[in-house]
């Protein structure tokens, strides 16, 4: 039986018939795939710093001191939202300032911001929110009567113990106005010296640019990509000879699987949504070519027994 083109019932010929085969196209190989793509990107996507007890020491000390002034300024605002809190790449201090808000009863705090949500999904930084228009302009959407907003300007371990520095603005969105609450705790030193202060996140300092080139580096990915199925080709031949759903699928997923690290390999981490879709986009490529490249071998397969 010889079966061509790439069809629907690529994996479903074979040992497995009637319902096994349909729960094995439309459920088992779709689950796999998906699978294999999720286990890859928690794998090879990106990862948030972490923050170690020394700061979350200071963190702590720093967020129960803004909850006084916090409490103090509120007034009769009772529904707000406490926007993610720029450099503060670990999330530690905005979690947790947000736990102790909705902890305390006497605020209604209004849920994460969507695309924060995605961010945290994807494992992508936070960049925060420190603008005072933008703020005033999400409370004003989502009918709240504050939004608090923040900016961490150190937020670091040095050699006499952490320390934090800060601010918080307290914005009350009916009548535009802003109470600033300072955040700081931590090495004395760093404290009252905010003039010389370094952010956690700022950037290394960037060395001499040795490396290939962005067009070196495609093509090459191009080739790896391409060159995949054919140097497998004969074990692919005798994947599909099994006639059987599992080892097309098994040979499909580690196509895909070493795919993935080829294109993580050339094309770099991923940390923001731009870079996401440029994987995802040449994964899906590589994909229908590892697709085209099975349906070939099944068309090219030694006979089996019987045939």
């Amino acid at each position: 039986m010889k079966i061509t083109g790439l069809t629907p019932g690529l994996f479903s010929h074979g040992a497995m018939h009637g319902v096994g085969a349909l729960l094995t196209r439309y459920i088992l190989v779709p689950t796999l795939l998906v699978a294999a793509l999720m286990a890859l990107w928690w794998w090879l996507g990106p990862e948030k710093p972490t923050c170690d007890s020394d700061r979350k020491e200071v963190a702590n000390a720093a967020v129960e001191q803004a909850i006084v002034q916090i409490r103090a300024a509120q007034g009769d605002v009772r529904r707000a939202a406490l926007l993610h809190l720029v450099n503060d790449p670990t999330d530690y201090m905005t979690l947790t300032l947000r736990k102790r808000l909705m902890e305390g009863g006497w605020l209604d705090l209004d849920g994460t911001p969507p695309s924060e949500k995605i961010r945290n999904l994807f494992n992508f930084r936070n960049k925060g929110e420190f603008d005072y228009e933008k703020a005033l302009e999400y409370g004003k959407d989502n009918e709240l009567d504050a939004v608090i907003i923040g900016n961490l300007d150190r937020f670091e371990t040095t050699k006499d113990g952490a320390a934090l520095v800060g601010k918080l603005k307290f914005i009350r969105v009916a009548k535009g106005e802003v109470v600033e609450i300072p955040l700081a705790a931590g090495d004395p030193s760093v404290v009252g010296d905010k003039a010389n202060a370094k952010t956690e996140n700022a950037p290394p300092p960037v060395a001499a640019d040795g490396g290939l080139s962005l067009t070196t580096r495609v093509c090459l990915l191009v080739v790896c990509v391409i060159a995949l199925p054919l140097v497998t080709f004969p074990f692919l031949k005798m994947a599909m000879r099994k006639d059987s759903n599992v080892a097309a699928a098994t040979a499909l997923i580690s196509l895909v699987a070493i795919d993935g690290i080829v294109i993580r390999a050339f094309l770099g981490g991923s940390d923001n949504f731009f870079g996401l879709a440029i994987f995802l986009v040449a994964l899906a490529a590589s994909f229908g070519y590892d697709m085209f490249m099975l349906s070939y071998a099944q068309l090219c397969r030694p006979p089996s027994p019987g045939d």
